[in-house]
């Protein structure tokens, strides 16, 4: 019992726990794993917490909760946070030199992981001020999935990802504004939450955009993020976009999925067309297994949902990304930043968006919001007779790209890899990233000598505020999803 090498899956380390291992011996593997990965990819850390200070923690943790009965929800779990969150005297760099502060107080989604006996481990690496959603934009070094060499790892949150698909942590604290934690999660073969925004508290996160931010959760499965959730879900008054716990339901859809029925739609077929040919096979299985784990495919309009889609970057809400710098500071100092990421935000000062253009948009957004309600409400209350949760379900991205597809065109790419992730913030839904098995590619560069496969995930989107509903369903169908493919 004084050596420990297994999963960091958070149901499985808490029987160990149980069995008698230590945090110690956890950390001790941890940064055993950390340093010969180190190998394989070096910049997945920006910070990474000194290992006697982790140590530390792990003591602490035993002499503060001795009995195992009084423990806390994330008694010795190892969790990474994405380099845009506020942890008290390390920097926050927002993978940007050049922005870099070191916070005076933590943020809140921090402490509360910290309460709840979580061990931090570090922070990751990140596509540089979450602007893309590639991970080939960061000045600490570009990350790759941990599937492929050739292949892009995802973004914003792409060392959050690695660190949990690699199995050096048991979650990771993340953030989503276009897709930044259901892109990674798809690209690294792990779950991604996206939360309704505001039920988590995002005070203390270097903002992309403030009115789409949402802080996310990467973890190895739905059932973790379900329990990282509970944890960190809450009301605070200083968020001043956190939503009232009186907004959401608290019948029919929130509580229910107790069923074994359920109704999905799916994207037309003429929005599946921007997929590669190997996701529309994908999707299409995932499509018949859902069916068959008792699942109703209905027809659900898709047009408010394309068109919310095309407020996130080609209207004037890209604007607002400008509101990040302090005033005057990105004329003076654009070219501190990485190429691809100046030339995204000189494309927004270039816009020359009106107030005009700003209010109609937002009436737009106002408009496809209450259309995708009534569309994914149905069914879901009590009075309604039925116990059932309307939900829409759509391949993650519609392609794996490889790093030299990206080089080649950085913001073509990276804008196509949004087809079915950008509505999700500007609608307010709450979304679950799942894999979906694997599927075989032509192995390329150094992979050619052997067979590659690369990762597959859907991710399925209710209403805003079912988020409970939405996970229970999550949990049901992943083990049966997570199969498929396999077997080729």
């Amino acid at each position: 019992m004084d050596r420990w090498d297994s999963s960091l899956n958070i149901s499985s380390l808490k029987m160990d726990y149980e069995a008698g291992i230590k945090p110690q011996h956890v950390v001790q593997a941890i940064y055993d794993r950390i340093e010969a990965y180190k190998e394989v990819q070096p910049s997945v850390w920006i910070h990474l917490q000194p290992m006697g200070d982790v140590m530390k923690a792990a003591n602490e943790l035993l002499i503060r909760w001795p009995d195992p009965a009084e423990r806390p929800p994330l008694w010795g779990i190892p969790f990474s946070v994405k380099d845009n969150i506020d942890i008290e005297g390390i920097p926050t760099t927002a993978g940007c030199p050049a922005l870099a502060s070191v916070p005076a107080s933590s943020a809140p989604v921090y402490k509360r992981c910290i309460d709840a006996g979580a061990l931090f481990i570090g922070k990751t690496n990140m596509e540089q001020l979450a602007t893309g959603m590639t991970g080939c934009r960061s000045p600490y070094g570009d990350l790759h999935s941990t599937f492929s060499k050739s292949h892009i790892v995802g973004g914003s949150s792409s060392g959050s990802a690695v660190s949990v698909s690699e199995d050096l942590v048991s979650f990771s604290l993340g953030s989503d504004t276009a897709g930044s934690i259901r892109l990674p999660a798809l690209f690294n073969g792990v779950v991604g939450f996206k939360p309704t925004k505001g039920t988590v508290s995002a005070r203390g996160v270097f903002p992309a955009c403030l009115h789409q931010d949402c802080v996310s959760f990467l973890a190895f499965s739905a059932e973790d993020a379900d329990q990282v959730w509970r944890v960190c879900k809450g009301f605070d008054r200083g968020d001043s976009f956190a939503k009232l716990p009186c907004y959401y339901p608290t019948k029919g859809a929130l509580a229910s999925t107790g069923s074994s029925s359920f109704r999905f739609g799916i994207p037309p077929q003429s929005a599946l067309e921007v997929c590669s040919v190997a996701y529309r096979q994908q999707f299409a299985q995932v499509t018949k297994a859902l069916q068959n784990a008792g699942g109703k495919l209905v027809n659900l309009d898709w047009e408010p949902f394309a068109a919310a889609n095309e407020l996130l970057y080609n209207s004037s809400f890209v604007v607002e990304r400008l509101t990040i710098f302090p005033e005057g500071w990105f004329e003076q100092n654009k070219e501190l930043l990485h190429p691809v990421t100046r030339q995204v935000f000189e494309a927004a000062v270039a816009r020359n968006s009106t107030a005009v253009e700003v209010f109609r948009d937002l009436h737009k957004q106002a408009e496809y919001k209450r259309a995708v309600e009534n569309i994914l409400r149905p069914g879901g209350y009590e009075e309604d007779g039925e116990d059932e949760l309307t939900v829409m379900v759509v391949p993650t991205a519609p392609f794996h790209p490889t790093i030299e597809d990206v080089e080649h065109e950085p913001i073509g790419v990276n804008g196509k890899l949004g087809a079915f992730s950008h509505f999700a913030n500007i609608l307010d839904l709450v979304g679950v990233a799942l894999p979906c098995g694997t599927y075989k590619v032509a192995a390329e560069g150094q992979e050619k000598q052997r067979e590659q496969r690369l990762p597959f995930g859907v991710t399925i989107l209710a209403a805003c505020g079912l988020d409970e509903g939405l996970l229970r369903l999550a949990k049901r169908l992943e083990e049966m999803l997570g199969e498929l493919g396999q077997d080729e």
